[in-house]
């Protein structure tokens, strides 16, 4: 089992932006040396409550720092895309970091995000399917010709190519079991976000039986949690309760709750950590991430460590733990 990083691009409003490239070097660095295999970049648009840095001049930007690491977007929010220019987007990382690039694809869920865009959120699945299908054709084939409901193009060749053969990866996020199995017809892997263990259980396995439905191999199998290290519990969940809840809210404002079946970010921390959060020592951490393997048999557990308004001195000394206490222990 190997663990990547989401590395944090979302800050408070009043939070001074002079040093962060500094900030973000390091912490790639870090993450770098102390055992993490992949380094992750999220994607939101107009956030009035937030400041969040663009992932892609940031995946760019970290490239050259990563190492042996994979470098994804964590996730490409797809329909506000077109599937041309993210293809080579993602042919021109591929070939920057030879070939250690990942595409990690999501539809998107938030109204504002698809007006801006000027999108109309019900043709978000249509645009999410058909851009899969485009990239991945346009990253093997030259001369691509395609008519759907939302895409059509003639004749379409981008250049270069991607690095790896036949194509990087391409892993969808998702949080519900027809989301999921429809990542297991469509991509080569799923990363399950949110939910809690119970829950990401089922989709795992719902992934793996849509795979062998289809006579595909394994696939890809990621779960993203929320981890947080210190020397005690109480050290832990006190530096993570105030930013976690504030976090989880925001979600449910953007409308992430609604997505997912059954759940409510809105709930009190005792509840919302159930099962969700991965927060303690380093013996706790060890004993909950081994459930997971022992369970799931995740092939990656993406890791977040830092949220908004929290210090990248807290974040860096939970990486370092990780890295020293607890990843050795279950990789």
């Amino acid at each position: 089992m190997e663990f990547g990083l989401f590395l944090a691009n979302q800050f408070e409003m009043d939070r001074s932006l002079d040093g962060i490239a500094d900030e973000l070097i390091a912490q790639t660095k870090l993450a770098r040396d102390t055992g993490f295999s992949s380094l992750y970049i999220g994607e939101h648009h107009a956030t009035d409550d937030r400041q969040y840095l663009l992932n892609e001049p940031l995946l760019a930007y970290l490239a050259g720092h990563i190492g042996e690491m994979t470098i994804e977007t964590g996730m490409c929010l797809l329909p506000y895309h077109n599937p041309v220019r993210i293809a080579e987007y993602g042919a021109t990382m591929d070939v920057l970091t030879g070939g250690q690039f990942r595409l990690g694809v999501a539809q998107g869920y938030r109204p504002k995000e698809y007006e801006v865009f000027g999108v109309d959120k019900a043709d978000g699945l249509a645009r999410f399917v058909e851009g899969i299908q485009l990239i991945k054709r346009l990253w093997t084939e030259d001369g691509v010709t395609y008519d759907g409901k939302v895409y059509s193009f003639d004749d379409v060749t981008i250049n270069p190519k991607p690095i790896q053969d036949p194509r990087p990866e391409i892993i969808a996020g998702a949080s519900n079991e027809s989301s999921v199995r429809r990542a297991a017809k469509l991509t080569d892997g799923w990363l399950g976000a949110h939910v809690p263990f119970d829950q990401a259980t089922d989709q795992a396995a719902a992934f793996r039986d849509e795979r062998n439905k289809q006579d595909a191999d394994e696939g890809f199998v990621g779960i993203a949690r929320e981890v947080f290290v210190a020397d005690t519990t109480e050290e832990a969940e006190s530096a993570v309760r105030d930013h976690l809840t504030a976090k989880y809210e925001s979600y449910s404002a953007w409308g992430q709750d609604d997505v997912i079946e059954g759940d409510d970010f809105g709930s009190p921390w005792e509840k919302l950590k159930h099962g969700r959060f991965i927060v303690g020592t380093p013996a706790e951490v060890v004993a909950e991430l081994e459930r997971y393997q022992e369970t799931m048999d995740p092939d990656q557990i993406m890791i977040r460590t830092q949220f908004p308004g929290m210090g990248f001195g807290e974040a860096n000394r939970s990486i370092e733990l990780l890295g020293e206490e607890v990843l050795p222990e279950v990789q």
